[in-house]
């Protein structure tokens, strides 16, 4: 039997089991997008839109959220970078010259 049969003979027994195999999900399959209603759709996070005039409320978490994910790394790569000591090679060889011009 050659591997092609053999393939669709499998999938043909897939298909024949259906719902015993795959399961039956409300709205279709698992991967399908269900049947619920679009409640938020096209909007970022399910949130509806603001009324003209209205501002939005900041959650509890947010401002630590901002405060961890983007200012805390900001300022530890800040420090860290200037900080850092100099490894480059023209450095070494620029204070070896510099050494040795004074020693002379």
């Amino acid at each position: 039997m050659s591997l092609r049969r053999l393939s669709v003979s499998s999938m043909r027994s897939v298909r024949a089991r259906g719902d015993h195999f795959w399961g039956q999900y409300p709205g279709g399959s698992y991967w399908s997008e269900g049947t619920q209603p679009a409640k938020g759709a096209g909007h970022l996070f399910g949130e509806s839109p603001l009324k003209p005039g209205q501002k939005r409320v900041r959650e509890d978490w947010e401002l630590p959220w901002i405060v961890c994910m983007f200012i805390a790394p900001a300022v530890v790569l800040g420090v860290g970078l200037n900080v850092k000591p100099e490894t480059r090679l023209t450095a070494w060889a620029r204070e070896e010259a510099e050494r040795r011009l004074a020693a002379e």
